[in-house]
Protein backbone atom coordinates (compact mmCIF):
# COMPACT_ATOMS: atom_id res chain seq x y z
CA UNK A 1 0.00 0.00 0.00
CA UNK A 2 1.41 3.47 -0.57
CA UNK A 3 0.64 6.76 0.99
CA UNK A 4 1.19 9.84 -0.87
CA UNK A 5 3.47 7.57 -2.93
CA UNK A 6 5.75 6.39 -0.09
CA UNK A 7 5.50 2.89 0.32
CA UNK A 8 3.85 2.38 3.78
CA UNK A 9 5.13 0.63 6.72
CA UNK A 10 3.21 -2.20 8.55
CA UNK A 11 3.78 -3.73 11.81
CA UNK A 12 1.85 -7.41 12.19
CA UNK A 13 2.65 -7.80 16.10
CA UNK A 14 2.16 -10.11 19.16
CA UNK A 15 1.78 -13.69 17.71
CA UNK A 16 3.09 -16.79 17.63
CA UNK A 17 5.95 -16.36 15.41
CA UNK A 18 6.84 -19.45 13.37
CA UNK A 19 9.69 -18.13 10.83
CA UNK A 20 9.95 -21.16 8.03
CA UNK A 21 13.52 -22.08 9.22
CA UNK A 22 12.72 -24.51 11.36
CA UNK A 23 13.35 -23.02 14.56
CA UNK A 24 11.17 -23.34 17.32
CA UNK A 25 8.10 -20.84 17.68
CA UNK A 26 9.09 -17.63 19.31
CA UNK A 27 5.60 -16.35 21.35
CA UNK A 28 4.44 -12.50 21.44
CA UNK A 29 6.86 -11.76 18.30
CA UNK A 30 6.26 -9.10 15.72
CA UNK A 31 6.98 -8.67 11.88
CA UNK A 32 7.86 -4.95 11.16
CA UNK A 33 7.39 -4.73 6.76
CA UNK A 34 8.64 -1.96 4.83
CA UNK A 35 7.50 -1.82 1.60
CA UNK A 36 7.12 -4.92 0.31
CA UNK A 37 9.82 -6.25 2.52
CA UNK A 38 10.37 -7.93 5.72
CA UNK A 39 13.28 -5.55 8.08
CA UNK A 40 12.83 -6.88 11.65
CA UNK A 41 11.35 -9.58 13.25
CA UNK A 42 11.14 -10.31 16.95
CA UNK A 43 10.00 -10.00 20.25
CA UNK A 44 11.14 -6.52 20.96
CA UNK A 45 10.18 -4.70 17.40
CA UNK A 46 8.23 -1.85 17.31
CA UNK A 47 7.41 0.84 14.72
CA UNK A 48 6.25 4.20 14.33
CA UNK A 49 3.49 5.96 14.53
CA UNK A 50 2.56 6.03 10.43
CA UNK A 51 2.82 2.47 11.14
CA UNK A 52 -0.26 0.35 9.62
CA UNK A 53 -0.72 -2.58 12.90
CA UNK A 54 -2.35 -5.42 12.49
CA UNK A 55 -3.04 -6.81 15.82
CA UNK A 56 -2.08 -10.49 15.43
CA UNK A 57 -2.90 -11.17 19.45
CA UNK A 58 -3.38 -15.26 20.06
CA UNK A 59 -3.02 -16.00 16.89
CA UNK A 60 0.03 -17.45 14.83
CA UNK A 61 2.21 -15.24 11.78
CA UNK A 62 3.80 -17.87 9.67
CA UNK A 63 5.56 -17.31 5.65
CA UNK A 64 2.63 -18.02 3.41
CA UNK A 65 2.05 -21.12 1.51
CA UNK A 66 3.73 -22.28 -2.05
CA UNK A 67 2.10 -24.69 -3.81
CA UNK A 68 4.47 -26.75 -6.02
CA UNK A 69 1.83 -27.90 -8.21
CA UNK A 70 -0.93 -26.15 -9.38
CA UNK A 71 -2.52 -26.69 -12.94
CA UNK A 72 -4.38 -23.00 -12.69
CA UNK A 73 -5.41 -23.59 -16.53
CA UNK A 74 -7.55 -26.88 -15.69
CA UNK A 75 -10.05 -25.28 -14.19
CA UNK A 76 -11.56 -28.25 -11.30
CA UNK A 77 -11.94 -30.29 -14.59
CA UNK A 78 -14.14 -33.63 -13.69
CA UNK A 79 -12.92 -35.47 -16.72
CA UNK A 80 -9.99 -35.76 -19.36
CA UNK A 81 -12.68 -34.46 -22.31
CA UNK A 82 -13.18 -31.23 -19.74
CA UNK A 83 -9.12 -31.05 -19.68
CA UNK A 84 -8.38 -31.35 -23.12
CA UNK A 85 -11.63 -30.73 -25.23
CA UNK A 86 -13.71 -28.41 -23.42
CA UNK A 87 -13.80 -24.57 -23.06
CA UNK A 88 -11.65 -22.62 -25.31
CA UNK A 89 -7.97 -21.87 -24.74
CA UNK A 90 -9.00 -17.95 -24.59
CA UNK A 91 -11.95 -18.80 -22.08
CA UNK A 92 -9.69 -20.81 -20.18
CA UNK A 93 -6.99 -18.24 -19.51
CA UNK A 94 -10.11 -15.32 -18.23
CA UNK A 95 -11.27 -18.63 -15.83
CA UNK A 96 -7.96 -19.31 -14.59
CA UNK A 97 -7.88 -15.36 -13.70
CA UNK A 98 -10.45 -15.68 -11.38
CA UNK A 99 -9.76 -19.19 -10.13
CA UNK A 100 -6.46 -17.45 -9.14
CA UNK A 101 -8.40 -15.08 -6.49
CA UNK A 102 -9.39 -18.42 -4.72
CA UNK A 103 -5.26 -19.85 -4.52
CA UNK A 104 -4.43 -16.40 -2.93
CA UNK A 105 -7.08 -16.22 -0.33
CA UNK A 106 -6.11 -19.67 0.84
CA UNK A 107 -2.88 -18.17 1.96
CA UNK A 108 -0.24 -19.35 -1.28
CA UNK A 109 1.03 -16.66 -2.45
CA UNK A 110 2.99 -17.83 -4.89
CA UNK A 111 2.59 -21.47 -7.35
CA UNK A 112 4.00 -23.02 -9.63
CA UNK A 113 2.06 -24.45 -12.80
CA UNK A 114 4.19 -27.48 -14.14
CA UNK A 115 2.09 -28.17 -17.16
CA UNK A 116 -0.88 -26.02 -18.50
CA UNK A 117 -3.38 -25.93 -21.55
CA UNK A 118 -0.96 -23.70 -24.29
CA UNK A 119 0.88 -21.09 -22.72
CA UNK A 120 -2.81 -20.18 -20.61
CA UNK A 121 -0.56 -20.05 -17.28
CA UNK A 122 2.26 -17.70 -19.01
CA UNK A 123 -0.51 -15.25 -19.84
CA UNK A 124 -2.09 -15.69 -16.50
CA UNK A 125 0.79 -14.89 -14.88
CA UNK A 126 2.10 -12.15 -16.73
CA UNK A 127 -1.14 -10.44 -16.12
CA UNK A 128 -1.41 -10.59 -12.53
CA UNK A 129 2.33 -9.70 -12.49
CA UNK A 130 1.05 -6.53 -14.61
CA UNK A 131 -0.94 -5.55 -11.17
CA UNK A 132 -4.36 -5.93 -14.09
CA UNK A 133 -5.89 -8.85 -11.79
CA UNK A 134 -5.10 -10.23 -8.16
CA UNK A 135 -3.49 -13.54 -7.48
CA UNK A 136 -0.23 -15.32 -6.36
CA UNK A 137 2.97 -15.25 -8.31
CA UNK A 138 3.42 -17.94 -10.58
CA UNK A 139 6.35 -19.71 -11.86
CA UNK A 140 4.71 -21.17 -16.12
CA UNK A 141 5.48 -24.19 -17.31
CA UNK A 142 3.61 -24.85 -21.07
CA UNK A 143 2.09 -28.38 -22.44
CA UNK A 144 3.83 -31.49 -21.28
CA UNK A 145 6.52 -32.48 -23.48
CA UNK A 146 5.24 -36.17 -24.26
CA UNK A 147 5.33 -39.24 -26.27
CA UNK A 148 2.87 -41.58 -27.45
CA UNK A 149 3.14 -43.76 -23.78
CA UNK A 150 3.02 -40.29 -21.37
CA UNK A 151 1.01 -38.84 -19.71
CA UNK A 152 -0.99 -36.15 -21.46
CA UNK A 153 -1.30 -38.03 -24.29
CA UNK A 154 -4.75 -39.98 -23.72
CA UNK A 155 -6.47 -40.00 -26.61
CA UNK A 156 -6.60 -43.01 -29.68
CA UNK A 157 -3.57 -41.80 -32.23
CA UNK A 158 -6.31 -40.73 -35.08
CA UNK A 159 -7.24 -38.04 -32.33
CA UNK A 160 -3.89 -37.32 -30.46
CA UNK A 161 -4.13 -34.32 -27.89
CA UNK A 162 -6.89 -31.97 -29.04
CA UNK A 163 -6.35 -28.85 -27.31
CA UNK A 164 -2.65 -28.18 -25.98
CA UNK A 165 -2.17 -29.93 -22.32
CA UNK A 166 0.28 -31.86 -24.07
CA UNK A 167 2.94 -31.14 -26.63
CA UNK A 168 3.26 -34.97 -28.63
CA UNK A 169 6.87 -35.28 -29.27
CA UNK A 170 8.91 -39.01 -29.92
CA UNK A 171 11.96 -38.01 -30.92
CA UNK A 172 14.46 -35.96 -29.13
CA UNK A 173 14.86 -33.92 -32.43
CA UNK A 174 10.73 -33.37 -31.86
CA UNK A 175 12.02 -32.56 -27.88
CA UNK A 176 14.93 -30.18 -28.26
CA UNK A 177 12.29 -27.92 -30.90
CA UNK A 178 9.61 -28.02 -28.19
CA UNK A 179 11.71 -26.65 -25.45
CA UNK A 180 13.06 -24.19 -28.12
CA UNK A 181 9.51 -23.21 -28.63
CA UNK A 182 8.65 -22.90 -25.28
CA UNK A 183 11.21 -21.11 -24.50
CA UNK A 184 10.87 -18.56 -27.02
CA UNK A 185 6.80 -18.19 -25.95
CA UNK A 186 7.47 -17.29 -22.10
CA UNK A 187 7.96 -20.17 -19.93
CA UNK A 188 10.20 -20.42 -16.96
CA UNK A 189 10.01 -24.34 -16.87
CA UNK A 190 9.67 -27.08 -18.81
CA UNK A 191 7.72 -30.20 -17.37
CA UNK A 192 8.14 -33.86 -19.10
CA UNK A 193 5.90 -36.63 -19.22
CA UNK A 194 8.72 -39.27 -17.97
CA UNK A 195 6.21 -41.61 -17.34
CA UNK A 196 2.56 -42.77 -17.47
CA UNK A 197 -0.27 -42.73 -15.28
CA UNK A 198 -3.09 -45.01 -13.61
CA UNK A 199 -5.46 -43.10 -16.12
CA UNK A 200 -3.43 -43.90 -19.38
CA UNK A 201 -5.39 -46.60 -21.12
CA UNK A 202 -2.57 -48.19 -21.93
CA UNK A 203 0.82 -47.07 -20.85
CA UNK A 204 0.36 -47.34 -17.13
CA UNK A 205 1.90 -45.65 -13.61
CA UNK A 206 4.75 -48.20 -13.56
CA UNK A 207 5.83 -47.66 -17.21
CA UNK A 208 8.67 -45.51 -18.28
CA UNK A 209 8.09 -43.20 -21.28
CA UNK A 210 11.01 -41.57 -22.34
CA UNK A 211 14.50 -42.87 -22.37
CA UNK A 212 17.71 -41.65 -20.35
CA UNK A 213 19.35 -40.07 -23.47
CA UNK A 214 15.80 -38.18 -24.10
CA UNK A 215 15.90 -36.93 -20.70
CA UNK A 216 19.62 -36.14 -20.70
CA UNK A 217 19.10 -34.04 -23.71
CA UNK A 218 15.92 -32.20 -22.93
CA UNK A 219 17.50 -31.13 -19.52
CA UNK A 220 20.69 -30.02 -21.22
CA UNK A 221 18.62 -27.94 -23.70
CA UNK A 222 16.52 -26.45 -21.15
CA UNK A 223 19.19 -25.53 -18.65
CA UNK A 224 21.27 -23.72 -21.52
CA UNK A 225 18.27 -22.05 -22.60
CA UNK A 226 18.08 -20.59 -18.61
CA UNK A 227 15.53 -22.70 -17.49
CA UNK A 228 14.10 -25.06 -14.72
CA UNK A 229 12.75 -28.86 -15.77
CA UNK A 230 10.56 -30.95 -13.85
CA UNK A 231 8.73 -34.43 -14.93
CA UNK A 232 5.81 -36.15 -14.51
CA UNK A 233 7.24 -39.87 -13.08
CA UNK A 234 5.62 -42.08 -11.31
CA UNK A 235 7.31 -45.14 -12.43
CA UNK A 236 10.62 -45.72 -10.42
CA UNK A 237 12.90 -45.89 -13.50
CA UNK A 238 11.56 -42.97 -14.53
CA UNK A 239 12.18 -41.04 -11.32
CA UNK A 240 15.68 -42.23 -11.29
CA UNK A 241 16.46 -41.63 -14.73
CA UNK A 242 15.22 -37.81 -14.05
CA UNK A 243 17.70 -37.98 -11.50
CA UNK A 244 20.61 -39.23 -13.14
CA UNK A 245 19.92 -36.59 -16.15
CA UNK A 246 19.95 -33.43 -13.97
CA UNK A 247 15.94 -32.94 -13.59
CA UNK A 248 15.82 -29.58 -11.42
CA UNK A 249 12.99 -32.08 -9.28
CA UNK A 250 11.33 -34.60 -10.11
CA UNK A 251 7.54 -35.00 -9.30
CA UNK A 252 5.40 -38.30 -7.81
CA UNK A 253 8.02 -41.19 -7.61
CA UNK A 254 5.31 -43.29 -5.91
CA UNK A 255 6.46 -46.53 -7.56
CA UNK A 256 10.13 -46.25 -7.03
CA UNK A 257 11.96 -48.63 -5.65
CA UNK A 258 14.70 -48.62 -2.82
CA UNK A 259 17.32 -49.05 -5.74
CA UNK A 260 15.91 -46.18 -7.55
CA UNK A 261 15.49 -43.95 -4.38
CA UNK A 262 19.44 -44.61 -3.72
CA UNK A 263 19.57 -42.69 -7.43
CA UNK A 264 18.00 -40.08 -6.20
CA UNK A 265 19.55 -39.72 -2.35
CA UNK A 266 23.16 -40.19 -4.36
CA UNK A 267 22.23 -36.85 -6.47
CA UNK A 268 20.46 -35.14 -3.37
CA UNK A 269 17.25 -34.71 -6.13
CA UNK A 270 14.04 -32.90 -4.73
CA UNK A 271 11.17 -34.74 -4.78
CA UNK A 272 7.73 -33.70 -4.95
CA UNK A 273 5.12 -37.06 -4.31
CA UNK A 274 2.14 -34.75 -4.90
CA UNK A 275 -0.19 -37.68 -2.99
CA UNK A 276 -3.13 -35.32 -2.27
CA UNK A 277 -5.19 -36.41 -5.44
CA UNK A 278 -4.35 -40.15 -4.30
CA UNK A 279 -5.38 -39.19 -0.80
CA UNK A 280 -8.73 -37.52 -1.74
CA UNK A 281 -9.68 -40.40 -4.49
CA UNK A 282 -8.90 -43.30 -1.44
CA UNK A 283 -11.25 -41.27 0.84
CA UNK A 284 -13.52 -39.06 -1.08
CA UNK A 285 -13.78 -40.69 -5.00
CA UNK A 286 -17.35 -41.98 -3.81
CA UNK A 287 -18.90 -38.86 -3.38
CA UNK A 288 -17.99 -37.27 -6.80
CA UNK A 289 -18.98 -40.73 -8.66
CA UNK A 290 -15.35 -41.45 -9.58
CA UNK A 291 -15.29 -45.04 -10.83
CA UNK A 292 -14.15 -48.11 -8.09
CA UNK A 293 -11.63 -49.17 -10.18
CA UNK A 294 -9.83 -45.50 -10.47
CA UNK A 295 -10.09 -45.91 -6.39
CA UNK A 296 -9.12 -49.23 -6.50
CA UNK A 297 -5.98 -48.00 -8.45
CA UNK A 298 -5.07 -44.97 -6.37
CA UNK A 299 -5.16 -47.22 -3.31
CA UNK A 300 -3.04 -49.22 -4.69
CA UNK A 301 -0.49 -46.82 -5.79
CA UNK A 302 -0.80 -45.21 -2.53
CA UNK A 303 -0.04 -48.26 -0.60
CA UNK A 304 2.72 -48.39 -2.33
CA UNK A 305 4.27 -45.29 -2.36
CA UNK A 306 3.87 -44.67 1.63
CA UNK A 307 6.57 -46.87 2.55
CA UNK A 308 9.17 -45.54 0.14
CA UNK A 309 8.13 -41.86 0.59
CA UNK A 310 8.67 -42.29 4.53
CA UNK A 311 12.13 -44.32 3.52
CA UNK A 312 13.00 -41.01 1.63
CA UNK A 313 12.15 -38.78 4.53
CA UNK A 314 14.26 -40.59 7.09
CA UNK A 315 17.32 -40.35 4.55
CA UNK A 316 16.63 -36.58 4.30
CA UNK A 317 15.82 -36.06 0.60
CA UNK A 318 14.09 -33.03 0.33
CA UNK A 319 10.41 -33.55 -0.29
CA UNK A 320 8.59 -30.50 -1.84
CA UNK A 321 4.79 -29.78 -1.30
CA UNK A 322 2.18 -29.80 -4.17
CA UNK A 323 -1.37 -30.19 -4.12
CA UNK A 324 -2.18 -31.09 -7.62
CA UNK A 325 -5.11 -28.55 -7.49
CA UNK A 326 -6.75 -28.26 -11.04
CA UNK A 327 -9.45 -30.97 -10.55
CA UNK A 328 -12.51 -31.58 -9.38
CA UNK A 329 -10.66 -33.94 -6.34
CA UNK A 330 -8.90 -30.91 -5.60
CA UNK A 331 -10.72 -27.48 -6.41
CA UNK A 332 -8.74 -24.16 -6.19
CA UNK A 333 -8.60 -22.53 -2.76
CA UNK A 334 -9.52 -25.44 -0.52
CA UNK A 335 -6.99 -28.42 -0.89
CA UNK A 336 -3.57 -26.78 -1.15
CA UNK A 337 -2.48 -27.48 3.00
CA UNK A 338 -4.22 -31.20 2.79
CA UNK A 339 -0.48 -32.20 1.47
CA UNK A 340 1.30 -31.23 4.86
CA UNK A 341 -1.16 -32.89 6.81
CA UNK A 342 -0.52 -36.20 4.57
CA UNK A 343 2.86 -35.98 5.34
CA UNK A 344 2.49 -35.79 9.30
CA UNK A 345 -0.01 -38.23 9.02
CA UNK A 346 1.26 -41.05 6.88
CA UNK A 347 5.63 -40.11 6.00
CA UNK A 348 6.71 -39.17 9.38
CA UNK A 349 6.70 -35.86 9.34
CA UNK A 350 6.29 -33.46 12.33
CA UNK A 351 4.52 -30.63 11.45
CA UNK A 352 7.27 -28.33 12.01
CA UNK A 353 8.94 -30.18 8.94
CA UNK A 354 5.67 -30.15 6.65
CA UNK A 355 5.67 -26.24 7.17
CA UNK A 356 9.08 -25.76 6.03
CA UNK A 357 8.42 -28.39 3.16
CA UNK A 358 5.74 -25.76 2.23
CA UNK A 359 7.74 -22.55 2.81
CA UNK A 360 11.25 -22.29 2.61
CA UNK A 361 12.00 -25.56 0.55
CA UNK A 362 9.27 -24.95 -2.06
CA UNK A 363 10.75 -21.86 -2.86
CA UNK A 364 12.78 -23.86 -5.47
CA UNK A 365 9.23 -24.58 -7.36
CA UNK A 366 9.41 -21.05 -8.23
CA UNK A 367 12.55 -19.65 -8.87
CA UNK A 368 13.36 -17.30 -5.45
CA UNK A 369 15.09 -18.89 -3.38
CA UNK A 370 16.46 -16.73 -0.73
CA UNK A 371 13.39 -14.58 -1.42
CA UNK A 372 10.26 -15.83 0.22
CA UNK A 373 9.43 -18.50 2.25
CA UNK A 374 10.58 -17.31 5.63
CA UNK A 375 10.24 -14.09 8.02
CA UNK A 376 13.61 -12.97 7.72
CA UNK A 377 15.28 -9.33 6.92
CA UNK A 378 15.62 -9.02 3.49
CA UNK A 379 13.01 -10.93 2.54
CA UNK A 380 9.82 -10.56 0.68
CA UNK A 381 6.79 -9.99 2.60
CA UNK A 382 4.71 -12.59 2.02
CA UNK A 383 2.69 -13.91 5.37
CA UNK A 384 0.11 -15.02 6.87
CA UNK A 385 -2.07 -14.75 10.38
CA UNK A 386 -3.82 -18.04 10.97
CA UNK A 387 -6.80 -18.52 14.06
CA UNK A 388 -4.66 -21.53 15.38
CA UNK A 389 -1.73 -23.67 15.59
CA UNK A 390 -0.49 -25.36 13.17
CA UNK A 391 2.23 -27.47 15.08
CA UNK A 392 -0.47 -28.65 17.41
CA UNK A 393 -3.13 -28.75 14.47
CA UNK A 394 -1.29 -28.88 11.00
CA UNK A 395 -5.00 -29.01 9.38
CA UNK A 396 -6.00 -25.84 10.73
CA UNK A 397 -4.26 -24.33 7.47
CA UNK A 398 -7.05 -26.29 5.72
CA UNK A 399 -9.51 -24.25 6.88
CA UNK A 400 -10.25 -21.09 5.26
CA UNK A 401 -11.80 -19.73 8.38
CA UNK A 402 -9.24 -19.75 10.01
CA UNK A 403 -6.46 -17.89 7.61
CA UNK A 404 -7.13 -14.04 9.25
CA UNK A 405 -4.50 -12.32 7.35
CA UNK A 406 -2.82 -12.91 3.67
CA UNK A 407 -0.27 -10.85 2.58
CA UNK A 408 1.73 -11.07 -0.42
CA UNK A 409 4.89 -8.45 -1.19
CA UNK A 410 3.48 -5.93 1.71
CA UNK A 411 -0.11 -6.10 0.41
CA UNK A 412 -2.42 -6.95 2.61
CA UNK A 413 -5.41 -9.59 0.57
CA UNK A 414 -8.96 -8.07 1.33
CA UNK A 415 -10.36 -11.46 2.70
CA UNK A 416 -13.89 -10.02 3.36
CA UNK A 417 -15.19 -9.78 -0.05
CA UNK A 418 -17.70 -12.87 -0.90
CA UNK A 419 -16.06 -15.57 -1.97
CA UNK A 420 -15.78 -16.01 -6.08
CA UNK A 421 -19.00 -17.43 -7.71
CA UNK A 422 -19.85 -17.85 -11.13
CA UNK A 423 -22.33 -19.78 -13.72
CA UNK A 424 -20.78 -22.88 -15.09
CA UNK A 425 -21.70 -23.01 -18.93
CA UNK A 426 -22.44 -26.04 -20.93
CA UNK A 427 -19.27 -25.71 -22.79
CA UNK A 428 -16.92 -26.45 -19.83
CA UNK A 429 -18.53 -30.11 -19.09
CA UNK A 430 -18.44 -32.80 -20.95
CA UNK A 431 -21.46 -34.09 -22.39
CA UNK A 432 -22.83 -37.46 -20.60
CA UNK A 433 -25.45 -39.78 -21.24
CA UNK A 434 -26.93 -41.55 -17.79
CA UNK A 435 -23.74 -41.44 -15.83
CA UNK A 436 -24.81 -40.63 -12.34
CA UNK A 437 -22.37 -37.34 -11.44
CA UNK A 438 -22.50 -35.91 -8.06
CA UNK A 439 -24.59 -32.52 -8.76
CA UNK A 440 -21.65 -30.49 -7.21
CA UNK A 441 -18.56 -32.85 -6.27
CA UNK A 442 -15.81 -30.15 -5.38
CA UNK A 443 -18.70 -28.88 -2.60
CA UNK A 444 -19.41 -32.83 -1.41
CA UNK A 445 -16.07 -33.93 -0.71
CA UNK A 446 -15.25 -30.50 1.62
CA UNK A 447 -18.12 -30.85 3.40
CA UNK A 448 -17.48 -34.66 4.28
CA UNK A 449 -13.95 -32.96 4.99
CA UNK A 450 -14.78 -30.66 7.33
CA UNK A 451 -18.45 -30.40 7.19
CA UNK A 452 -19.66 -26.55 6.48
CA UNK A 453 -16.25 -24.61 7.74
CA UNK A 454 -14.34 -26.16 4.72
CA UNK A 455 -16.58 -24.66 2.00
CA UNK A 456 -16.13 -21.54 0.13
CA UNK A 457 -19.50 -20.28 1.75
CA UNK A 458 -17.90 -20.38 5.18
CA UNK A 459 -14.87 -18.93 4.40
CA UNK A 460 -16.58 -15.94 2.40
Amino acid sequence: MALNGKQMKTLVKNGQLIDGTGKSPVKNASVLVDGNKIVAVGVDVKADASARVVDAGGRTIMPALIDGHCHISYGDVRTQEESDISASREYRAIRAVWNAQKVLRAGVTSFCDPGSTCMVSVAVRDAIYSGMFEGPRIFAAGPFLTSYNGIADYFPTWVNIPTGIGALTNTLPEMITEVRKQVKEGVDLVKVAASGDISNPTSGADMSSLTLEELTGIAREVHRLGRKVTAHARAGLSAADCSRAGFDWVMHGTLMTDEHLDVLLKNNTPLMPSLTYLTNAVEFGKDCSLPQSMIDGCKRELDRALPILSKAHKAGLPLLIGSESGFALIPYGHWHARELETYVKYLGFTPMEAIVAATKLNAITVGLVGEIGTLEPGMLADLLVVDGDPIADIAVLQDLSKIKVVMKGGELVNLNRPWPEKKDWAFEQTITFGWNIVENPSVSILNKAFGASGSGEAAA
